[in-house]
């Protein structure tokens, strides 16, 4: 190749960089335009919800919830946990009578108190109102019921594990039948 050639190679490379860098800079550009445009409707979307993450943890936030209740809790490290993100955001925002929520547990340690956690992600599922959730005999997901040493009474309804969109899905849907 010709030195000229490499010259001019060079310099429309060189162009091109200071032009993306000057418009993301600015705001001013089509990128500026674009990333705000992101932005603005990722907010959209959020406005009046609750965030998908639970930042502190408190029981009562079960019993005082007013819809059904799908709390998933990870760590930061786990890659299930992870992979299920994507599809965890989408529900949160896309679903209004199921409330979604993710529990980072290394950020929540408390929980280990109120959950028997043995993996992650676990998962647990409540009715209105912090109610346990009565899965269906013929539910595609498998649900793990406890109840009280006790009385016998059921206590809690989780599933251990990764589940991805459709059984994600899936567990919405039992959970909207059981009501």
């Amino acid at each position: 190749m010709k030195r000229s050639t490499k010259i001019v190679i060079v310099a429309i490379v060189a162009i091109l960089v200071i032009a993306v860098f000057a418009a993301k800079r600015t705001g001013s550009g089509d990128l500026g335009t674009l990333q705000g445009s992101i932005d603005a409707a990722a907010h959209s979307l959020q406005d009046g919800r609750e965030p998908l993450e639970i930042e502190h943890f408190d029981p009562s936030m079960i019993r005082e919830n007013g819809k059904p209740l799908i709390i998933v809790m990870g760590e930061s490290w786990c890659q299930p946990c992870l992979r299920m993100m994507p599809d965890l955001t989408e529900l949160h925002r896309s679903t209004d009578d199921v409330e979604v929520r993710y529990l980072d547990l290394g950020e929540n340690e408390e929980a280990f108190q109120h959950f028997p956690i043995r993996v992650t992600p676990t998962i647990a599922v409540f009715e209105t109102e912090g109610k346990p959730f009565t899965p269906p005999a013929d539910s595609s997901i498998d649900y793990i019921i406890y109840t009280y040493r006790d009385t016998g009474e059921h206590a809690l309804t989780i599933h251990e594990g990764y589940l991805d969109r459709s059984q994600l899905e899936a567990m919405i849907e039992d959970l909207r039948n059981a009501g």
